[in-house]
């Protein structure tokens, strides 16, 4: 895929029994396309704005030796450091992202942040097989 030149730092929401809490795995990909854009929608209390980001993450992108799993299969496995996923309210930031950070800081500390709203699996694909990630 061209034009793959991106790094990004994906932070996988998963329960942790033992503390009673949502932890946050980190997996650093590198060889991904980053876009942004603005979306604006009007309703009857006005014009609204939003930054939309479109990430497309080939599957020969470098996970740093990690797995792709299926979110319900992440959800269940033994060692998540092992894999990753991509769903629906996990953050993403471009570039290489701290370890250890509070999801509520990701957004005050990194200017380019996005929280995942929709992936769109396209690796059976003839060509250009990737995955398709959106999120503002």
């Amino acid at each position: 895929m061209q034009l793959c030149n991106d790094t990004i730092t994906l932070y996988n929401r998963r329960f942790d029994p033992e503390q009673d809490c949502d932890i946050y795995e980190r997996t650093i990909i590198r060889g991904v396309h980053w876009f942004n854009s603005d979306a604006t929608t009007v309703d009857s209390t006005g014009l609204k704005a939003a930054n939309k980001v479109t990430i497309r993450i080939p599957v020969d992108a470098d996970f740093g030796g990690k797995a792709y799993l299926p979110p319900k299969q992440y959800a269940a496995a033994d060692d998540p450091a092992a894999a990753f996923t991509l769903a629906a309210g996990d953050l993403v930031i471009l570039g290489v992202g701290a370890e250890g950070l509070r999801p509520s800081a990701i957004h005050d500390v990194y200017s380019e942040a996005a929280t995942i709203l929709q992936v769109t699996d396209n690796r059976r694909a003839p060509q250009a097989r990737h995955w398709k990630v959106v999120g503002a």
